[in-house]
């Protein structure tokens, strides 16, 4: 069924140490939210951790780790606590290993997003751990903090497209002369019962960070095979508002996300009631997509 989106506003992850790096690709690159080309990336498979430390405690009830080259046996352990000994041991919260990958997908770019959903805590602490895998690892960005998930669902008529930054234009001969460029996905939505108590708590500060700051989507949680392409990151292209609207007590807001998380074309096994297999491709907009980080 689907399920309403969740928007978190990614805190800052602190000073970071890890047990395996590569000089040109540290763990530090998983606090540059605004940065997909900087990943962290290690040497090998061994030793595979990275871990923060806050200047003072936050509230964490969610956690996402973007654009990853995971293996279908990789596997990640979140732990977050108020001390290094807590999340390099037994810590408050410990998510234990579990998959990475979830549902079972395969992506043409090879890379992949995954999230945990847990009670609210308040950390300092923070690890994670990377197994199962071979190779390097890579990823673009983790995300912890505050969940808030709507109460209501979207209007009918939300939009999902893209943001060319290339361009091209044709010489009078017909010559195509093209202009390389992203292209940066969008989704456009809109909230029209917001109460007022949900509008002071939770959104007031989603929509206090303008065009600037940057923002974590997840449009749909629901676990199905194309919610890989459900994860957006990146900035508001336009300042959100809030309107009210004609029941007392109640907002309407629209949201413009402007995505620096590649599409890519996503594809399922699944088994069907005769035992044989099925085969299903969210092809979307991916072929206008795919240049985007392919080669990161």
């Amino acid at each position: 069924m689907i399920e309403k989106p969740i928007f978190v506003l990614p805190i800052d992850l602190g000073t970071i140490a890890t047990g395996n790096e590569r000089a040109e690709a540290p763990a530090i690159h998983l606090n540059e939210h605004d940065s997909p080309g900087l990943v962290w990336r290690t040497n090998g498979a061994s030793n595979a951790w990275a871990r923060g430390q806050k200047t003072a405690a936050e509230t964490i009830s969610f956690a996402a780790v973007l654009d990853a080259n995971a293996l279908p046996g990789t596997k990640i352990r979140l732990r977050l606590g108020t001390s290094q000994a807590q999340v390099d041991g037994s810590a408050p919260y410990d998510s234990g290993a579990v998959d990475f990958i979830w549902p079972a997908v395969t992506r043409e770019n090879g890379l992949y997003h995954t999230h945990l959903r847990f009670d609210a805590i308040e950390a300092t602490w923070w690890r994670i751990d990377i197994t199962g895998h071979t190779g390097d690892f890579e990823a673009m960005s983790l995300i912890l903090g505050k969940e808030v998930q709507t109460s209501r669902f979207y209007d009918r008529g939300f939009e999902e497209s893209i943001d060319d930054l290339g361009s091209i234009d044709f010489a009078r001969w017909g010559v195509a002369m093209e202009t390389d460029g992203f292209g940066l996905r969008t989704k456009n939505f809109k909230l029209s019962w917001v109460s007022e108590a949900e509008f002071a708590a939770n959104f007031r500060k989603i929509m206090m960070q303008g065009k600037r700051g940057p923002v974590f989507l997840l449009f749909n949680p629901e676990e199905t095979a194309q919610r890989q392409e459900e994860y957006f990151l990146g900035r508001f292209s336009q300042p959100p508002f809030a309107q009210n609207s004609r029941k007392p007590g109640t907002y309407a807001m629209e949201f413009s996300m402007l995505s620096m998380i590649p599409a890519s074309v996503t594809t399922a096994i699944v088994v069907p009631s005769d035992g044989g297999d099925m085969d299903f491709s969210d092809a979307d907009m991916s072929g206008l997509l795919t240049l985007i980080l392919e080669d990161v």
